[in-house]
């Protein structure tokens, strides 16, 4: 197929992710590269690596660690309930670049332990966490088919206040066009802050590397960034807005001094010291 018979080609697909298909086309999708992912991945060696890409939708991030040298790549998304949109473009893409990544559209995150791996070394969890109802027993799993020692990227929206470990909760508030988040998709659930997720993904047994957003964590909890908070308060212009951001952990063990014994997270009862 010549260039301009691909082109074509493309045009037939929805396309969320921008893939470069290695010839001078990239696909024209609704979502561009995230370049915090793209530091995130510049982090992590993957070379002869197993890799499992959760929520793959077009499959980008699972052609990239292929590019990288990885030499498994599992992609997995739950598209049974959605009229499996996202496959047809994943499979042309998956074809055009030769790639050997194994597709399942019918893998739902809670049972990624019937993939029967437990030893990946990057799980890449990407625009996700926000569209489940449990996004904490998705950690779990995670933790539980992950190497110690193995990285997880994680990539969501979150709300831009660092003061407290709070989430906001959507259920009720798509119809609100004025709510606390702004205009909602009904497939979300959650929205942490960042000081949240960050605890979520600890509690889970992971622990941080290294954060990519627009907004250095370290100013959201400075004074000026707090006094400057204050002020808008008082003046009640304040009103918190959603970024996204991007996490970068690996899977470790230890006793936790929060949990008063093992019993108290029975999931990740293994990886307690």
């Amino acid at each position: 197929m010549n260039k301009e018979q691909l082109e074509e080609e493309v045009k037939k697909f929805e396309w969320m992710h921008s893939i470069d298909l290695e010839n001078g086309i990239i696909t024209p999708g609704k979502w561009p590269r995230n370049p915090h992912i793209e530091k995130a991945f510049d982090k992590i060696n993957f070379e002869e690596k197993k890799v499992l890409d959760i929520g793959t939708c077009n499959g980008l991030w699972s052609f990239e660690a292929e590019k990288r040298g990885a030499s498994e790549v599992y992609s997995i998304d739950y598209l049974i309930h959605d009229n499996y949109w996202c496959t047809p473009a994943y499979r042309f893409a998956h074809d055009t670049l030769q790639s050997k990544a194994i597709y399942n559209p019918d893998v739902d995150v809670y049972d990624i332990e019937k993939l029967g791996i437990t030893d990946f070394d990057v799980i890449i969890f990407c625009g996700v966490y926000y569209h489940l109802k449990n996004p904490l027993l998705a950690l779990s799993k995670i933790r539980k088919i992950l190497k110690t020692g193995g990285h997880v990227i994680i990539e969501g929206p979150i709300i831009n206040d660092d003061s407290k470990p709070i989430a906001g909760f959507l259920y009720k508030e798509i119809e609100n066009k004025d709510n606390y988040f702004g205009s909602w998709h009904r497939s979300n659930w959650w929205v942490p802050s960042g000081r949240c997720l960050r605890e979520w993904v600890e509690c889970s047994l992971f622990d941080i590397i290294d954060e990519f957003s627009g907004t250095d964590p370290s100013y959201l909890n400075s004074n000026w960034y707090k006094l400057k908070s204050f002020i808008k308060k008082i003046l009640n212009k304040e009103k918190p807005h959603i970024k996204r951001t991007v996490l970068l952990a690996k899977g470790v063990k230890r006793a936790d001094k929060n949990y008063s014994s093992k019993q108290a997270d029975s999931d990740l009862i293994d990886f307690f010291l």
